[in-house]
């Protein structure tokens, strides 16, 4: 009967390549102790050379994927580099997993003790370490994965990028959870062998952590709710910018001196929060001006109007409007109130340019620019002679 070695186990290849250098390079043969276990140097080079043989064809699979492929089915870059960076790592992990399963690293080795748990049903290194990995595997991939859903199928179907990147957030939670729940079930670990490390969680919750839980808490509250997404200009306490990123423990929020500042979710619930764009983009700015006594308030309306109405980023609906405010001390007050939906995060720079503009309109139709105005009343004979004595 002929045998199938197609299927030999990973162990035997390694062991059948190792006798065969070992026996061609009699320099590599000679056996030493390490661990207890008596090896030869070719059971230390074979996996070196395997990892960077590995590495070399994780970079090369990334590569025809970035420069090749994605390139012409993806047009943003980074969801193209996030996928290319995915594929290699899983290449490695697979790699990896396989060669620690060939070295004999695996349920029966010597080193995989028993940690804790009842009889028959004990936690052991190993089950510890795996179910370990596999969660860091998950959280990993659901992290890589979310970009690519938000920007390659949400973006298709919603144009606020607020609302695709707290959708994206909340699927990840759900299949964060879920994966747990499987990975636990079938890694062969108890659920009531975790009750310790569920009890010291709990207790380390109740002293240490309580912030962590807070902050993790606000931010499920924070997407669900939503009074803040991505994209939003907001203010809280001193801190004023664009949200460009939502996590589970902290906000992050842009400045517009490009500062990233980290906001504890839990500020967001516990503060007043001033959310500029939470229904919507549009928002009105007041211009105030002032004018000379001696100028026609009609004049300047239509002015102030004709300045705002040619500006590009002022909408028209809508539309710019002038209020006349008040008499001032030294001139009369005028508001010029406009609409823009571009300069949310800009107000001074909008201001700016709408006073250079009626500066120089102002000048064009001679309009007097108030100063402070007092009336000084000397009188004579102060302070009085003294009498003669």
């Amino acid at each position: 009967m002929i045998q199938d070695t197609s299927a030999e186990p990973p162990l035997a290849a390694m062991e059948r390549l190792i006798n065969f250098i070992n026996s061609h390079v009699p320099v590599l043969s000679d056996e030493f102790s390490f661990l207890g276990e008596e090896i030869t140097a070719t059971h230390i080079i074979i996996p070196i050379i395997y990892l960077i043989l590995l590495n070399l064809f994780g970079n090369l699979i990334r590569s025809v994927l970035i420069n090749r492929i994605l390139t012409h089915r993806i047009e943003d870059r980074k969801t193209i580099l996030s996928i290319g960076n995915t594929t290699k790592y899983t290449i490695l992990i697979i790699g990896v997993t396989i060669l620690m399963a060939s070295i004999g690293v695996d349920s029966n080795s010597k080193f995989n003790a028993a940690l804790f748990g009842e009889e028959g049903k004990k936690v052991r290194v190993f089950d510890l370490l795996r179910l370990s990995f596999l969660l860091f595997l998950l959280v990993w991939f659901t992290r890589k994965l979310k970009p690519v859903f938000v920007n390659q199928v949400l973006s298709k179907y919603s144009d606020d990028i607020g609302v695709s990147q707290s959708i994206g957030t909340i699927v990840q939670y759900v299949f964060i959870i879920i994966g747990a729940f499987f990975i636990i079930q079938t890694s062969g670990i108890s659920l009531g062998s975790l009750n310790v490390l569920a009890g010291a969680l709990g207790v380390g919750i109740g002293f240490g952590l309580q912030n962590i839980a807070n902050n993790f808490i606000s931010g499920l509250i924070i997407l669900f709710e939503r009074p803040i997404k991505v994209g939003d200009r907001i203010e809280v306490g001193s801190v004023q910018g664009d949200v460009t990123k939502v996590s589970a423990r902290a906000t992050t929020v842009n400045t517009n001196d490009n500062i990233s500042i980290i906001v504890p979710n839990s500020e967001f619930i516990s503060q007043r929060v001033i959310n500029w764009s939470h229904n919507d983009r549009s928002i009105r700015f007041h211009v105030p001006v002032g004018v000379s006594y001696n100028e026609d308030p009609a004049k300047i309306k239509k002015i102030l109007l004709g300045v705002a109405e040619n500006h590009p980023d002022v909408l028209k609906r809508p539309a710019p409007d002038v209020l006349f405010v008040e008499y001032g001390d030294s001139s009369l007050n005028f508001d010029l109130m406009i609409w823009t939906s571009t300069y949310i995060n800009r107000p001074i720079i909008l201001k700016s340019q709408l006073y250079y503009e009626i500066f120089e309109k102002f000048k064009e139709h001679n309009v007097e620019i108030p100063f402070p105005q007092r009336d000084l009343h000397l009188r004579s004979g102060w302070p009085p002679e003294s009498k003669a004595k």
